[in-house]
């Protein structure tokens, strides 16, 4: 500057006013620059704390998806009347997911029960065909009931737990868990070298089908066992972060143990030399302000029965990536405060210079303050202040644009910007700025903006620093990304992530409300549970990416099929439940439910394969709001079983019947597996004698059921549900043991056979060839005694496997026959190929061969044929002379029916031995 002549251009007198304007200007700049900082700070940890939400919804899903497995296992245990050891090991074999540590089911057994429910596990062959013969339960406490851990996935590695008395291990968890009828959830660390680390165990009671469980007493008595799922959360939550750019510090699930006591699991992640986080708004910031930050999220963590927290800690830049606009207000207010100190300096010091430098001056600062309104601008903030009588003035920033306002027009009026915002936000600011001209008053409010686009401003209205009835200020900024994150946010709680459908949690509020409605209209609704068929072998052979692109396609498949108010959500895996309300008649959920089968089925092409699905379905129907939101849910998931029962690809609407056939069916296997223990299926034998000579030449076994109430029952009358439930296996491997220990007693001529008949299950199970060997020399026979009988149909479920079994079983001396020849597939392959002695005529030709050509020729046919290969004829079902006659001209070998004799109990045949070698005995 240049010095003024006759003044001293120094004066002590100037330095404190200049100097206050130094620190006014200074504090300003500093002011703004902290605001820009602020703004990018802000958009940094939103972006982390989005990532670490999506991260999280992922974990709460994943622990869903297993609590929906556990519920899956339940309700099969409730409704399936095979539910053994086979069944669960099908269904509950581990996902190629490392952090799934074990599924198994524990077993209430109470102790008069234990030596026969040891003896059934010894001799359970449904996996094993060894059984298991060194199995006792372990830790019994005398008196009292065990929950023994009797099916157990993976096995090889929880092999030394079979049997293990849970009971005496976790007393007050388990006795919770049966009076509470709820699932259940606690953390479990360190139990070497089953349970390593820490672990998430997930359990689930179930109560005997048919009992009462309303009270705790009942479900003390009807208590049948849990279904368990042991999850590694050391290896879960590394496995969900492992694909994303999070700088994880560590995480602390906040959970309890089996006694309800706190439990903190910590697991490290990268390791940093930051100070401590200290709390701020729910977030947790430490660090320098130009470097990085440690950001700790505190979430919750649904699980059965409980409400843990999560704890994540992770390390997030500072946002000073973003900085153009913290160094351009530092420039300009820099360069503000150097001319207003000199101003003031001057202008203090002489009134000449001051009055020289005032255009500089003023050209300087309208510069600044243009730069200011820029300031505002790249921050997206204005204001404005309004006067009692709603004129608007002293606009600054883009507050135009904010309001969706052209920029062109100038606009007075509050009315113009009330115009502007949504209707409701627009009554409720009226009313803020009201009260704000009658009191000192400071607030904020979010608007939604609906012009040219949905925006949403926060809105400060600040009249604490003006006179009543004077003006009042109003600064506007945009936080419309802030608010739509923040929007995302609580959408994904309520959102399958993969679809775009509902999920879970906001299934079971549809259906509380789709309800309430249904009860207040008194109209119908209906519940559709899908389960897609054959989608884990999709998922198995081509992997879990394409399995994802068929769940998206069915989903949209699935939004074309109803209509756009129908509900649709996705439970997790291939479970989908569709709310249909409001129906007229039953015949509008046939057409809905015809109409997603044939859309699921129709061919699906994702790249350049082609893939083909089909869906079961269970409806369950309400009416006026009844049954309630659980029911509904469980009958519809009990219909959907059912049409999967009856092949797959259809629908099944829920009805009594259903319901009273389930529970008869698992009754009668109830008491199939009673029968088993107790001795009362026992072995009968119906004759067989030749044609020539009617001499009794060997019998056929056949299963009986001496029943306490119903009396002898045939086979036919419950050999449907021992296949169904896998009995069958265990049923036929005791009768053919208890047949060979008869025959060992018989005293029998050289040619006397006894068959057998072996059901498709027993015959190809592992092992089948050896045990007949092992049977038959433990009884101490001549193979040749022993006949199996298989059918055409069992053959051709696996022709290799069955030649072998039957080459190994002929080479050691067992005989071999067809029973029931010429009613399934006839092949003569079977009759060239196979080690075949002899072929049993149906009694169906029999019965009509003699009145009807069709079955005469027959029954020619298959007796010559048999003849010319070499192998003898037997006819089945002879109830009249006249078909012995013509079956003697025919030429058959030998016959069996009620013609001559029913079927018999062992002491019965002993008694008909000694009259063998008369060949006029029993003759008709």
């Amino acid at each position: 500057m240049i010095q003024i002549r006759g003044f001293s251009f120094f004066s002590i007198k100037a330095i404190p006013s200049a100097l206050l304007t130094a620190i006014v200007c200074l504090s300003v700049t500093a002011g703004l620059c902290w605001l820009s900082l602020q703004v990018s700070r802000e958009n940094v940890q939103r972006r982390l704390q989005e990532s670490v939400f999506q991260h999280h919804a992922s974990l709460q899903n994943e622990l869903e998806h297993e609590v929906s497995r556990l519920e899956s296992f339940a309700s099969l245990y409730h409704i399936s009347p095979n539910f053994d050891r086979y069944t669960f090991h099908s269904f509950a074999k581990i996902e190629n997911q490392p952090w799934l540590v074990a599924k198994l089911f524990s077993k209430r057994v109470s102790p008069k029960d234990m030596p026969l429910f040891e003896a059934f596990v010894r001799t359970d062959t449904s996996v094993d065909v060894r059984g298991y013969p060194g199995f006792h339960i372990l830790d019994k406490v005398a008196g009292e009931d065990a929950l023994v851990a009797l099916y157990l996935e993976p096995r090889q590695k929880l092999q030394s737990a079979h049997g293990l008395n849970l009971e005496k291990g976790f007393p007050e968890g388990s006795r919770r868990l049966r009076d509470s009828g709820l699932a259940s959830s606690f953390v479990l660390s360190n139990v070497p070298p089953l349970l390593p680390g820490n672990n998430i165990v997930i359990s689930m009671p179930v109560y005997e089908t048919g009992l009462p469980v309303r009270t705790e007493a009942q479900r003390r008595i009807a208590f049948s066992g849990v279904f368990t799922t042991v999850i590694s959360i050391d290896k879960l939550l590394p496995s969900l972060f492992a694909g994303s750019n999070l700088q994880l510090q560590k995480i602390q699930v906040l959970g309890s143990d089996l006694g309800a006591k706190p439990v903190t699991i910590t697991l490290a992640g990268q390791k940093a030399a930051t100070p401590a986080p200290t709390a701020a708004n729910g977030l947790l910031h430490a660090g320098s302000i130009f470097g990085t930050q440690v950001s700790s999220f505190e979430l919750p963590l649904t699980v059965p029965g409980q409400k843990w927290t999560v704890r994540y800690d992770m390390l997030s830049s500072d946002g000073l990536a973003e900085t153009d606009a913290i160094w351009f207000i530092l420039f300009i207010g820099s360069l503000f405060t150097a001319f207003a100190t000199g101003f003031v300096y001057v202008t203090v010091r002489t009134g000449k210079i001051a009055h020289r430098l005032a255009k500089d001056m003023t050209k300087a600062l309208h510069h600044s303050e243009d730069s200011l309104l820029e300031t505002q601008r790249l921050a997206k903030m204005g204001s404005f202040q309004l006067t009692p009588d709603h004129r608007i003035s002293a606009q600054t920033g883009n507050i135009l644009e904010l309001f969706g306002l052209p920029v062109t027009r100038k606009t007075d009026y509050f009315t113009q910007i009330l115009a502007h915002m949504e209707a409701e936000d627009a009554i409720i600011f009226s009313d803020i700025v009201a009260a704000a001209f009658e009191t000192s008053l400071h607030t904020h409010l979010i608007v939604q903006i609906s012009a040219p686009g949905p925006a949403w401003l926060n809105l400060i209205i600040d009249s604490s620093g003006t006179e009543t009835g004077f003006t009042l200020r109003v600064i506007a900024m945009d936080v419309t990304e802030k608010y739509l994150s923040e929007q995302k946010i609580k959408q994904l709680a309520y959102q399958d992530a993969l679809t775009g459908l509902a999920n879970r949690a906001s299934l079971r509020i549809a259906t509380e409300q789709a309800l309430s409605g249904s009860r207040a209209q008194k109209s119908k609704l209906a519940l559709l549970f899908l389960d897609l068929d054959r989608f884990k072998f999709i998922n198995d052979s081509v992997g879990h990416d394409v399995g994802d692109q068929v769940l998206i396609e069915i989903a949209q498949r699935l939004r074309s099929a109803v209509k756009t108010r129908d509900f649709i959500a996705r439970l997790g895996g291939d479970e989908f439940v569709i709310l249909v309300d409001e129906l007229d008649s039953d015949k509008d959920i046939r057409a809905i439910a015809d109409r997603i089968l044939s859309l699921v089925c129709a061919p699906m092409k994702l790249g350049q394969h082609t893939y083909y699905l089909t869906t079961s379905i269970g409806v369950a129907i309400a009416d006026s709001g009844e049954p309630d939101a659980d029911v509904l849910m469980k009958q519809a998931d009990i219909a959907m079983y059912h049409s999967k029962e009856k092949g797959k690809n259809k629908y099944t609407i829920f009805s009594t019947d259903i319901a009273e056939a389930l529970e008869k069916q698992t009754s009668l296997e109830r008491e199939l597996r009673v029968a088993m223990t107790d001795g009362t299926l026992v072995p009968y034998f119906q004759p067989q004698f030749r044609v020539s000579s009617h001499r009794l030449c060997g019998v056929e076994t056949l299963l009986r059921w001496k029943h306490a109430k119903r009396g002898m029952v045939a086979a036919k009358d419950f050999i449907k549900v021992a296949e169904e439930s896998g009995l069958i296996i265990q049923i036929g491997n005791q009768i053919l043991i208890d047949v060979c220990k008869t025959i060992a007693k018989w005293n029998l001529p050289d040619d006397f056979v006894v068959g057998v008949n072996v059901s498709s299950l027993q015959f190809f199970q592992t092992g089948f060839v050896d045990f007949v060997i092992k049977t038959i020399e433990d009884a101490g026979i001549d193979p040749h005694r022993l006949e199996i009988e298989v059918t055409e149909t069992m053959i051709m479920q696996d022709t290799d496997v069955a030649k072998t079994c039957l080459e190994q079983l002929n080479a050691y001396g067992v005989g071999i026959s067809i029973d029931d020849f010429g009613t399934g597939y006839a092949s003569l392959t079977y009759l060239r190929d196979f080690p075949v002695q002899r072929i049993k005529i149906d009694q169906r030709f029999v019965k009509g061969h003699t009145n009807n050509s069709k079955d005469q020729a027959i029954v020619k046919a298959i007796s010559t044929l048999g003849h010319d290969f070499g192998m003898q004829v037997i006819a089945e079902g002879v109830e009249t002379d006249e078909q012995l006659t013509s079956l003697g001209i025919i030429g058959c070998d030998m016959y069996q029916g009620w013609l001559r004799s029913t079927a018999l109990p062992a002491s019965a045949i002993e008694e008909l031995l000694p009259q063998f070698e008369d060949e006029t005995a029993l003759a008709p």
